[in-house]
């Protein structure tokens, strides 16, 4: 079950995530599913945390950091992460920062230092659509380098998630009326190409063998 945004274990969401599906939210028209044997997967490493600054509020108030079981402000307000998005030979990072009373909400920076040419940056904002021990789905809307919707469907191990765990996703995109027309389903059939090929190699060398006899 997807627990609410407020209810998001940051430590637990943390490491590593394997793409299962990308999907551009712009694109409309006829539904399709493009398989593809391009693969990437997802590091989300917590860098620092930033204390609670100090306020004029005492305990027991309304303060919206306020711990409500025990009236002991949080010992923490902003923690910041970096996503790395491993592609190939590619490296792009998101660099968020995640408000404890809203931790589903990722607004993210492009860092104001040189950086190797190999690695990307781009700004926007990261929305927790859900999370579950075996799958995590994340909704990117970027505005750098260009304007950007998309979501992708990430799994805890590689080939983990069912048809009904993807079901069950898709009714999500369903119910915010975000498009998934265009469908990019990753890292799927390059054992099936694989078996093809090798298939068609063999009969080929077959009735070689055949006719030379």
């Amino acid at each position: 079950m997807s627990p609410y945004f407020g209810d998001i274990d940051l430590d637990t969401i943390s490491g590593v995530w394997y793409g299962v599906e990308k999907i551009p939210h712009a694109s409309k028209g006829e539904y399709r599913i493009e398989h593809t044997n391009e693969c990437f997967h997802i590091e989300i490493k917590e860098i620092h945390v930033q204390p609670t600054p100090p306020t004029p509020y005492p305990p027991l108030t309304n303060y919206p950091y306020v711990d409500r079981a025990y009236g002991y402000p949080e010992q923490f307000r902003i923690r910041h992460f970096v996503l790395e998005w491993h592609e190939g030979i590619w490296q792009e990072d998101y660099h968020v920062r995640v408000n404890t009373s809203h931790k589903g909400f990722w607004p993210t920076d492009v860092p104001d230092r040189s950086v190797d040419r190999n690695y990307r940056f781009f700004g926007g904002v990261i929305q927790v659509l859900k999370v579950a021990h075996n799958h995590l789905v994340l909704n990117f809307c970027m505005r750098l380098p260009s304007s950007q919707l998309y979501s992708v469907v990430l799994s805890r191990n590689e080939n983990q998630l069912t048809p009904e765990d993807l079901s069950s996703i898709h009714r999500i995109f369903s119910m915010k009326n975000l498009s998934t027309s265009a469908l990019k389903r990753v890292c799927e059939n390059s054992a099936s190409s694989f078996s093809i090929s090798s298939a068609i190699a063999l009969t080929v060398s077959l009735l070689l063998l055949w006719r030379s006899h």
